[in-house]
């Protein structure tokens, strides 16, 4: 665009004049349009500025990584990674503008209600700096549309940041957004619901520069953004049994248990411990049944201790190489561990010799690979009150005495909601890494890795189901808080989620998101 068009241009949306900001924006003096509010997890999703946000690393970090450091795109042509900008601008001493129409059309043309897009250097450049949505309102980005029937909305940011990979800490609250060789500027925009019949004419994304520019050709490309575990769940041989109920009987099921009588403690091994409770009823946790009484786990204030129980495998027909194990496990409403995360259930070869609490595996005394929960979200942040699920691996090839910590990309638990949870283990051959862990949540398939070496001797093997509940590290649980835990399945085969009132277990309330 020619400068004294662009002077024009950023001079117009800097007075506000002749446009119509609509009531969903209220853009107060060209302020900020305000983040998307809702229920859905999914709608929750976004870019974040600030604690546990949007690095160069992850899109939100320790939920979903990106596949590339620096941030994943999208060019003009639908590819990953792809070349082809749908626009190029050179920086200007007044800013820069950017032709978005293409995929802002597409974008709503499709119903969606926020625009992602990315900023990235093309070919040798100098480091240039624009005003962030932090800066005053009048030196704001904004994404300016102008609709074939002569309207014009004015958009602020909703989020924006800067994706530079020589740190791992979110840089979303600086007054400036930095766009290099090597790092690369994030904007989303809330937008608005095109009524029917109304066409978008053109959209134009505005920057305006801080300081005297260097000499930097940008291109503007799609944010292609990670996003949550979608389409049809996968079922297994659960299917067949609804409500599991018969599963017990199934050739391919080692052990099965559920918590709707009392004979349930001698199922698991001797010297199972903790704060546990069958319930059948707690509306105070938001508890609800998934199909019948549940056990109900407490991790005390001021203790680590949640419970921990065992499946022994060698009173189940052997220890085996290969396994599965799935259980529904569901978070109360007081859950918050906002010190701390900590350990849930798993499979396991320790032996009472090593594999957890610092006790070095080394492929020859032991091994373990619980699910564990993270640090809750931040007060602040949009994923506040929903859990992030991982491994805590202590394995061969560990790199320090404690375990190594695996995010499940996705594995986002509301509170108040029941989720299936499964993993297998595949032991490797001894002298090979070539083992394997998976885990499924709700049945879709959140993590797999392969080339893993758990042992270097055929002596180990998974000894047990460890159903361990453990707040840290080594911080106690700040206030007393529950979840609870039903339908445990092992098996030699893939389980997936419960047939019959699996659906509306997995959908559940929607929680207090």
């Amino acid at each position: 665009m020619p400068t004294p068009m662009l002077a024009l241009l950023i001079h117009r949306l800097r007075s506000c004049r002749r446009w119509t900001l609509p009531a969903l924006f209220a853009l107060a003096a060209c302020g900020h349009a305000p983040a998307v509010r809702a229920n859905d997890l999914a709608s929750r999703v976004a870019l974040h500025e600030g604690e546990g946000g949007t690095t160069c690393q992850a899109y939100l970090a320790g939920a979903l990584p990106w596949q590339r450091e620096g941030g994943d795109w999208r060019d003009a042509q639908g590819r990953l990674h792809g070349a082809q900008a749908f626009d190029v601008a050179s920086a200007t001493p007044l800013g820069a503008a950017w032709d978005a129409t293409r995929p802002v059309t597409r974008w709503l043309t499709e119903g969606r209600r926020r625009a992602a897009l990315l900023l990235r250097a093309q070919g040798d450049a100098d480091t240039v700096h624009f005003h962030s949505r932090e800066a005053r309102p009048s030196d704001r980005p904004v994404l300016a549309l102008e609709w074939a029937d002569g309207g014009r909305d004015l958009l602020a940011p909703s989020g924006d940041t800067n994706l530079d990979c020589t740190t791992i800490r979110a840089l979303g609250r600086l007054p400036a957004l930095t766009v290099s060789e090597r790092i690369n500027a994030l904007l989303e925009f809330a937008l608005p619901a095109a009524p029917a019949g109304r066409k978008l004419q053109r959209a134009r994304l505005v920057l305006a520069a801080v300081g005297t520019p260097g000499r930097a050709s940008i291109g503007l490309f799609e944010a292609a953004l990670p996003g949550l575990p979608a389409g049809p769940a996968q079922m297994g041989l659960a299917a067949g049994y609804p409500a599991d109920r018969g599963i017990e009987r199934d050739p391919q099921v080692v052990y099965a248990a559920g918590f709707d009588d009392g004979a349930w403690a001698p199922r698991f091994a001797k010297g199972s411990q903790g704060e546990l409770q069958v319930v059948g009823d707690d509306a105070a946790l938001g508890f609800a049944p998934l199909a019948g009484p549940a056990l109900r786990v407490k991790f005390k204030k001021g203790s680590n201790y949640g419970a921990t129980l065992r499946v022994l495998l060698k009173d189940h027909g052997g220890e085996p190489e290969e396994l599965f194990f799935r259980y529904y496990l569901r978070f109360g409403r007081d859950w918050n561990p906002h010190v701390d995360g900590g350990k849930l259930p798993g499979l396991a070869g320790t032996y009472n010799r090593a594999g957890w609490g610092g006790r070095r595996a080394d492929g020859h005394n032991g091994w373990s690979m619980r699910a564990a929960f993270a640090r809750a979200f931040p007060a602040d942040h949009p994923l506040h009150g929903v859990t992030q699920l991982q491994s805590y691996a202590y394995h061969a090839e560990m790199p320090t005495d404690y375990g190594e910590g695996w995010v499940w990309p996705g594995a986002l638990v509301p509170r108040e909601r029941w989720a299936s949870v499964e993993q297998r283990v595949k032991l490797n051959r001894p002298g090979a890494a070539d083992g394997e862990f998976q885990a499924w949540v709700d049945g879709h398939l959140v993590l797999h890795r392969k080339g893993l070496r758990y042992r270097r001797t055929d002596a180990l093997r998974i000894e047990s189901a460890w159903l361990d509940f453990y707040h840290g590290g080594t911080a106690t649980s700040p206030h007393d808080q529950h979840v609870f835990i039903d339908n445990v399945v092992v098996a030699r085969r893939y389980i997936g989620p419960m047939a019959g009132a699996a659906p509306a277990a997995a959908a559940g309330r929607p929680g207090k998101l």
